[in-house]
């Protein structure tokens, strides 16, 4: 009917039908129907040629794609082919090439394939092989058990693992692992593994076992092998009777397991197990000494030796542990410690106090003497005698006396450092003995009057003697020692006389023996009055001295700490620093000079000039051990508003040595803030990886007492070149400070160190030609090769 229709639309097809109907209106009906009956016969006719001539297109497509798809099914058809054939070649040339027994039987045992390995085993030609059956090949006494083999595998598809005989042309027996599993044809594949080798050095092993065995048994001493993993494996009889595991299933078992099977051992079985990681992890043998009660009840000491055995991938192969009774040895030498401890108490020590008499106060004096000498530090021997102690003794009598002395060598032995010592001559005098006080004289003075001050103070604190409260005062003098060239009798007698010489001044006071040195403990007393007006008053000044890096350019400054007195002018800190630290003046200043040096970092920060620039800051022992340091640090930044990335916290050695884990807890709590640490004067210490690589650190300053002579004294030279490495293999940055020649900066360059502090750029100065230096620096847009000093640098 589309035909039709577009048919109708054509313009000589409508003018054709008009002229038709026009003429066919004056003709006769049957006319008119003879007429149109051969018009439609005629479209009829060209409508079915055309679909004759769009079908026969279309199956002259079908025929071609046809001819296309069984050309690919046979070009795929040969690839498959191809594959197969390879994949059986290799298949059979893997059969032929393996060094295993390989064969396939069918349902009834005959061979229907051997590869060459199974040739050369047995001896047989292929052909005496293929006329056979695997039955012929199993000796006669194993030949049911071979047919009992072959049905069991015969009945499913499952894989099979049995241990087999088979007998060589040569009448040879050779042990072999059989694998084998049914073909879903029903024929059989084996394949056997000679193991000959293995059966031989399985028995060997169980001999070895054996013979093993019997010696552990023949040993008096208890022996325990556990695995890797703590399973007790292997126990003598001794062992057995020690842990009494003869009515218990110990084998294979935990301390976890055997606990609670025993749970009266459970404590001991806990400790075996520590004991255990403990060797582990040291990685060779430890000895342990355990106390045990056995089963009768008798109480016995056992010397325990662990030894760990590791595999060759360095994982836990076992652990041996002998255990030998050493019950009666340690009785013995318990009873000859009691006995050398009392005949020592009785020589060395005073029988009232405990506290060591003048024979062992003379040998620890001599070995004070000695160990100054070496060290260069200074000791304090001290002679304490109580005032008025007599009339106690008359009026109250000995036993209060002896009361009084007790409790004075009680508060005196609280009043010391570990190491000094604490000694009673006899009556009312005592000793103490202070080593490794300081290098200087005066400091030491310093430090030993300030121990007989807390030992006075101790003192004065009222006692209950018998219900009777005593307030007793005591005398003391001091005599400083070093390099000593005197005996240790004049040593005595010398704090003896510094004693009375105290008694004489009224008594309840300290003096030093010699004179001169009294003299300077006085000024440095006034110089301590001094200092703390000093505070009170505003006369400390903060200095800066420029740090610039590689490009010379300035990146920071270190804050210095300068005394500007009235009278006196400008003081050395060298000179009022330790007075400060003994003191504990040190932690106020501190905290003074860590708020001002925020205060400053606030100011700079809208200068374009120092908006960018850090400050380090020294931070003393005492100021970084106080608890609230780190809150301390908190406080002055959020009041001052400083930006905690530009402030630097310079710590030495010392400081960190002390406690280790403390500092680092606290550094970390700093980096937290946003704060960064330096370690300061390194070198001069203890410096050791082992402590290094786990401070947090950010920066390693190297002392100025290398720098100085890098250009002429290899050692130095190597010693900065060697922290410089490590500290970049640390991932630290670098500060080298006292560079003062263009010779030392050059060898810094050179080594890869970074950035640079001294005279050679800048003297400490004060802020006011601080700010001057930086803006003359910015003028001359940074620092020339030939010449190093900022432009307003001072003279040395």
């Amino acid at each position: 009917m589309g035909l039709f229709a577009n048919w109708f639309e054509l313009p000589w097809l409508t003018r054709f039908i008009e002229h038709f109907m026009s003429i066919a209106w004056g003709l006769p009906l049957g006319f008119f129907i003879a007429i149109l009956a051969i018009f439609g016969v005629s479209v009829a006719l060209i409508y079915e040629r055309r679909i004759s001539r769009q079908q026969a297109q279309a199956l002259l497509e079908l025929r071609e794609n046809h001819d296309e798809i069984i050309k690919r099914t046979n070009e795929q058809s040969d690839k498959l082919l191809c594959s197969l054939r390879e994949s059986e070649e290799r298949l059979r040339m893997t059969l032929r090439c393996a060094p295993d027994i390989v064969f396939i039987v069918d349902q009834l045992g005959r061979f229907a394939f051997v590869n060459d390995f199974t040739i050369e085993s047995l001896g047989y030609t292929r052909h005496e092989l293929m006329r056979m059956e695997i039955f012929d090949l199993s000796p006669a006494a194993r030949r049911e058990t071979c047919h009992d083999i072959f049905n069991l595998i015969c009945r499913d598809t499952a894989r099979h693992t049995h241990e087999i005989l088979l007998v060589a042309k040569s009448g040879l027996e050779i042990p072999l692992e059989l694998n084998a599993v049914k073909l879903p044809n029903g024929r059989v594949y084996a394949s056997c593994r000679d193991i000959t080798i293995r059966k031989a050095a399985r028995q060997e092993i169980t001999q070895i076992n054996h013979r093993l065995s019997g010696l552990i048994e023949s040993i008096p001493d208890g022996i325990i092998f556990k695995d890797g993993d703590g399973r007790w494996l292997i126990i003598n009889e001794t062992a057995k009777s020690i842990y009494n595991l003869y009515d218990i299933e110990w084998r294979g078992k935990t301390e976890v397991q055997l606990a609670v099977l025993q749970p009266e051992l459970c404590d001991e079985y806990q400790a075996c197990r520590t004991e255990d990681e403990q060797v582990w992890q040291s990685g060779k043998m430890q000895v342990f000494q355990k106390h045990l009660t056995l089963n009768d009840g008798n109480q016995c000491y056992f010397e325990v030796r662990k030894m760990p055995i590791f595999q060759p991938d360095g994982s836990r192969g076992g652990l041996v542990i002998t255990a030998r009774d050493v019950t009666d040895q340690k009785r013995i030498e318990i009873e000859q410690e009691a006995a050398s401890a009392q005949i020592h108490q009785l020589a060395f020590y005073d029988s009232l106090t405990g506290l060591p008499n003048r024979r062992l106060l003379m040998d620890r004096l001599l070995q004070a003497c000695l160990a100054s000498s070496r060290s260069g530090r200074h000791g304090a021997l001290m002679v304490i005698d109580l005032d008025h102690f007599k009339n106690l003794n008359d009026s109250q009598g000995h036993d209060i006396g002896d009361m009084l002395l007790l409790e004075i060598a009680k508060r005196l032995s609280g009043c010391v450092r570990d190491g000094d010592t604490v000694a009673r001559l006899g009556g009312d005098e005592f000793v103490v003995l202070l080593q490794n006080l300081s290098a200087h004289s005066d400091e030491s003075a310093s430090r030993a009057e300030a121990i007989a001050e807390k030992i006075r103070g101790a003192m004065t604190a009222p006692c209950t003697l018998n219900e009777h409260v005593y307030t007793t005062t005591m005398s003391i003098g001091i005599m400083l020692f070093k390099d000593q060239q005197d005996s240790i009798d004049h040593l005595l007698k010398h704090a003896d006389i510094a004693m009375y010489q105290a008694k004489a001044a009224g008594r309840n006071t300290i003096r030093f023996y010699d004179p001169v040195m009294q003299a300077a403990q006085e000024e440095r007393i006034k110089w301590e009055a001094e200092l703390r007006f000093a505070v009170e008053r505003n006369q400390l000044q903060l200095h800066y001295q420029v740090q610039v890096d590689s490009q010379y350019q300035p990146v920071g400054a270190e804050v210095l700490l300068r005394w500007l007195h009235p009278q006196h002018g400008m003081i050395s800190p060298a000179f009022f620093i330790p007075t400060a630290e003994e003191t504990g003046l040190i932690v106020s200043i501190g905290t003074w000079v860590l708020q001002n040096a925020c205060a400053q970092l606030k100011a700079w920060q809208n200068n374009y000039l120092t908006s960018k620039l850090t400050l380090a800051v020294n931070v003393s022992a005492r100021q970084f051990r106080q608890a609230d340091f780190v809150a301390e640090v908190k406080r002055a930044l959020l009041q001052t508003g400083a930006r905690p990335t530009l402030l630097k916290l310079e710590l030495t050695e010392s400081i960190v040595l002390e406690n280790v884990e403390d500092a680092i807890s606290r550094m970390n709590e700093l980096k937290a803030l946003g704060v960064s640490c330096s370690l300061d004067d390194f070198g001069t210490g203890y410096s050791s990886l082992q402590y290094l690589k786990r401070l947090p650190l950010d920066q390693i300053k190297i002392d100025q007492t290398f720098v100085r002579d890098i250009a002429s004294d290899a050692n130095d030279a190597t010693i900065v070149k060697t922290i410089i490495v490590m500290a970049k293999a640390l991932g630290l940055h670098v500060i080298a400070e006292g560079v003062e020649m263009d010779a030392q900066l050059t060898f810094l360059e050179l080594c890869g160190c970074e950035t640079f502090q001294g005279y050679l750029f800048s003297k400490p100065v004060s802020l006011d030609k601080f700010e001057t230096l930086l803006r003359a620096s910015t003028n001359q847009l940074g620092f020339t090769r030939k010449s190093k000093a900022l432009p307003c640098t001072a003279s040395h």
